[in-house]
């Protein structure tokens, strides 16, 4: 009987101590959502219009992880004295504050309440109907000519400032910052455009009472500059004409696992309100208190609350853009939750050059997935200064920001191209494609070269044109015609004298390789279709 009893007190404990998140802080599943009220066929209860719009114009479905925790567990637990600080409807769950052991004892005796994830009982969908009109703004009808400042290199790396060119700034695609603090973006010249046309959507604090702006860290603002500046002349984002909520999930004054919660918290509720994009220039490994320290074990993808709940932002039509960590330089050197999760991108930092930098943490993951997925220049980056200039910083809290904004500016040219498919094209973009690594992963994002893969068509075509990416080129071009031709078609290569000197079938749009044996010079592409014959110039190199 004494074996029994001292068994079962080790067995309280590790049970305990593995749902302590933090000093006096617990957490706990429900074992289920009976009797919340709602219905995955009536998202429009639980979701906004342009929630439920995000995911059809995807063709993805509600679920009942986007079902609301039921509101009489979390009374029932009230009525105990129990003080919610989180909830979670993704995982199913609730953060606690000032709960000791013993009243810790008496929530899980609750039938509702378990230690165990929670998992939803059915993998049911619902798939709402294809919205009319368009997701996104139309791009501009000319180019911004924008002179980048501070941001040049930068952007042009990625060669975003071609995509701009084209038009794509991230009119009418939503992105949302969880971060730390945004000290004076509201007296801030970059952001002096947002806010005076209306594109701060608005803000949310999850840690504290004090206003956003007059937090004391500056990192969230940083971050904010990198994607949402248009200071023409000294500098200007990836996403200058996106639309932007700020979060506050992070405590600088301390780091505790209950961060993560607010993450989680923060995201489900950008989520319900329609965003496109989340940009978290954060991450998770070391605690206060070694108890509560995370392993390279945890980087699964799978074992922390956060990075659990990253994974399943795509899943609902949210590209999540995440930092890989600072950690290159420090025993700890891998990756921190959330940049271990499944279907985000995960960005390293690099500097002008292109070359790691060195402080940027490295993969792969746990189960050996490449990451991180993608780099961008976090070395030396351009960002607004708190004094009212512009600045210079480094980590890749800088780099991941740059790739999220970009994102957004490629996706208003694509709206209807999956989550998960685009954070693919993003990959297939880097210069690494051919042999990712732990330390660059897919490499350096070529987002001209991203917006031409894609083998849907931008939403700025127009009837008769026939456009063609690379030219000149050299082994390779990708080929888009209007909406309409899209199928298989007869490619001709004619001389400058009209010879025919090489003919095939392709499927337009896409890639198509160039024939070995022709010489470098001019030829000119004929394609015939059932709505008329296209020509373009091309150069072979």
């Amino acid at each position: 009987m004494k074996l029994r009893l001292i068994t079962g007190m080790l067995l309280w404990i590790s049970v305990a101590s593995a749902q302590q998140i933090a000093d006096s802080v617990y957490w706990v599943y429900f074992t289920d959502k009976n009797g919340n009220g709602y219905q995955i066929d009536q998202p429009e209860e639980f979701l906004s219009e342009r929630s439920v719009n995000r995911r059809a114009w995807q063709g993805l479905g509600t679920d009942h992880r986007d079902l609301p925790v039921t509101a009489a567990y979390l009374e029932e637990l009230k009525g105990m004295g129990v003080e919610i600080r989180h909830i979670s409807k993704w995982l199913n769950g609730v953060a606690m504050i000032n709960v000791d052991t013993l009243l810790f004892e008496q929530v899980l005796a609750r039938p509702f309440t378990d230690t165990v994830a929670w998992e939803p009982e059915s993998d049911d969908l619902y798939f709402p109907p294809l919205p009319s009109g368009t997701r996104f703004e139309p791009p501009l009808t000319t180019s911004p000519e924008y002179d980048y400042g501070v941001a040049t290199k930068q952007v042009t790396m990625l060669r975003m400032d071609m995509l701009h060119d084209l038009g794509y700034t991230g009119e009418g695609v939503w992105i949302a910052v969880l971060d730390a603090g945004f000290k004076n973006v509201d007296s801030l010249p970059s952001f002096e455009p947002m806010i005076r046309e209306g594109r701060l959507l608005g803000t949310r604090n999850y840690v504290n009472d004090i206003p956003l702006f007059r937090q004391s860290s500056t990192h969230g603002m940083y971050v904010l500059s990198i994607m949402g500046a248009e200071w023409n002349g000294n500098m200007v984002g990836t996403a200058p004409h996106a639309s932007y909520i700020l979060c506050m999930t992070e405590d600088v004054e301390q780091e505790t696992r209950i961060e993560e919660i607010a993450w989680i918290e923060a995201a489900e509720y950008i989520d319900s309100l329609g965003f496109d994009v989340i940009n978290t220039s954060l991450g998770y490994s070391v605690f206060d208190g070694d108890v509560y320290d995370y392993t390279y074990r945890d980087m699964d993808g799978r074992s922390t609350y956060i990075s659990r709940a990253a994974s399943l932002t795509a899943s609902r039509g949210i590209i999540a853009s995440n930092s890989a960590g600072n950690s290159g330089n420090d025993p700890w050197f891998y990756i921190t939750a959330p940049a271990d999760a499944y279907d985000i991108l995960t960005v390293g930092a690099v500097d002008s050059t292109n070359e790691i930098a060195s402080f940027s943490s490295r993969g792969p993951t746990l189960d050996v997935r490449i990451k991180p997925d993608v780099v961008g220049m976090g070395d030396d980056t351009g960002i607004q200064s708190i004094w009212g200039g512009v600045a210079r910083g480094s980590g890749t809290s800088f780099s991941s920001p740059l790739i999220a904004g970009s994102v957004a500016s490629l996706w208003q040219a694509y709206p209807e191209v999956p989550a998960k498919e685009m954070i693919r094209w993003v990959q297939q973009s880097g210069d690494r494609n051919k042999n990712p690594d732990a330390t660059y992963g897919f490499g350096l994002p070529d987002f001209l070269r991203a917006y031409w893969s894609v083998t849907d068509l931008p939403v700025r075509f127009e009837p008769g044109q026939m456009e063609i990416y690379p030219n000149p080129a050299r082994d390779r071009i990708m080929i888009k015609l209007p909406e309409d031709q899209m199928g298989n078609y007869t490619l001709r290569f004619h001389d400058l004298s009209g010879r025919v000197i090489h003919s095939r079938q392709v499927s337009i749009p896409g890639e198509i390789s160039i024939p070995e044996y022709l010489l470098s010079g001019m030829y000119i592409l004929e394609i015939h279709t059932d709505r008329g014959i296209y020509h373009t110039r091309l150069i072979i190199e």
